[in-house]
């Protein structure tokens, strides 16, 4: 589905006299979350739903309207959460809930969100003395939840050791993950946007390997520290765009990072450390010669001594310890098939859909 955003000039609505506002925030939010979701329904249209990302950023971005004295949409307003097919923004500054309610509804750009075609809203309200809100309000159409995985029958039940490497795949066209567990159990949830690389990997040095993303189109990183739909705990960038992550722990140290694989030049580059601040991460520790067309990369510990390396390998290949023995070896995805280790061969998932392995918990 192609995604959206829609955002219209920032709307103010002034009174000469306006009564105190007496209400408080979460208030004011429910109670222009009621009048939207009251004309929707005179329009014959389902309700929204409050979107916690939604509300986080709704919130955030009122309070800066405020600080700043200045009425503006989000510029990032397509970062806010992943997952979405189009977004949407009114922001406005006013006396009261009604008023600037009635304000949107009055105007065609603004009266288009609030009708429009979403599920999920998320509102912040920010109080600027005894007669002025500041407030914006986010849409969104996002998947009201994950489609149910496709698996082949008979779907043998392959049970691995419980401190075995995990396996899992993620659709690129949706942006949903599913983790298969040792003995078997799939959980799923959404991350990232259609087109981003996945990668799993123990960014916080915990033990559990979590979801990172690389966006090829402008060499982001994206990475969340637990096993659930949300934003990014951390951002930054490193590479160049169409580079593919490589990721692992090339100093032993117990964490890993995200280095990359650059194909059209068969080099690999890795990075011991994680960025931030969505700034730019800096240079690469050390490169070398790796691969070539048509090949992948992938790290793993395959001599059992606490630092990852990288090997050649074809596409849909993912490194693992598959029977906890301390020491890594290939698995391959293919045709919807997990093939570890050459010998532990079970159905999972869609062709086409993306593997990754770590040990998820």
């Amino acid at each position: 589905m192609k995604k959206t955003l829609t955002v219209l000039a920032a709307l103010a609505v002034t009174a000469s006299l306006a009564a105190p506002v007496a209400a408080s925030s979460p208030d004011l939010a429910s109670g222009m979350l009621t009048l939207i979701n009251d004309e929707r329904a005179s329009n014959g249209l389902e309700p929204l739903s409050v979107y916690a990302d939604l509300v986080d950023d709704a919130e955030a971005h009122s309070i800066v309207m405020k600080a700043e004295f200045d009425l503006h949409h989000n510029p990032a307003l397509g970062a806010v959460t992943t997952g979405w097919y189009s977004l949407g923004e009114n922001v406005g500054v006013g006396p009261d809930i009604f008023s600037l309610h009635d304000a949107f509804m009055a105007s065609p750009g603004h009266r288009a969100n609030v009708l429009g075609d979403y599920n999920y809203v998320g509102i912040g309200v920010e109080q600027d003395g005894p007669s002025r809100i500041w407030i914006t309000v986010v849409f969104m159409l996002g998947p009201v939840e994950p489609a149910p995985i496709e698996v082949p029958e008979p779907a043998p039940a392959v049970v691995l050791p419980a401190t075995a490497t995990d396996v899992g795949l993620v659709d690129p066209a949706s942006g949903i993950w599913y983790l298969r567990n040792y003995n078997g159990d799939v959980e799923d949830f959404y991350y990232g946007n259609p087109g981003d690389y996945p990668m799993l990997g123990d960014w916080d040095c915990d033990g559990i390997a979590t979801p990172g993303l690389y966006r090829q189109s402008d060499g982001y990183v994206y990475l969340r520290n637990s096993n659930t739909q949300g934003v990014a705990d951390i951002r930054f960038y490193f590479g160049n765009p169409a580079d593919v992550p490589l990721a692992g722990d090339f100093n032993g140290d117990g964490c890993d990072t995200v280095s990359v694989y650059r194909p059209e030049a068969a080099t690999v580059f890795v990075i011991n450390r994680l960025g931030a601040g969505e700034a730019g991460l800096g240079a690469a520790d050390y490169s070398f010669a790796m691969g070539g067309p048509g090949q992948s990369v992938v790290a793993g510990d395959f001599d059992g001594d606490g630092v990852d390396t990288a090997m050649v390998a074809a596409p849909g290949t993912v490194a693992g310890d598959w029977d906890a023995d301390g020491s890594a070896s290939m698995g391959r995805f293919t045709q919807g098939t997990f093939s570890l280790d050459g010998n532990v061969h079970f159905y999972f998932g869609t062709p086409g859909w993306l593997p990754v392995s770590g040990h998820t918990g």
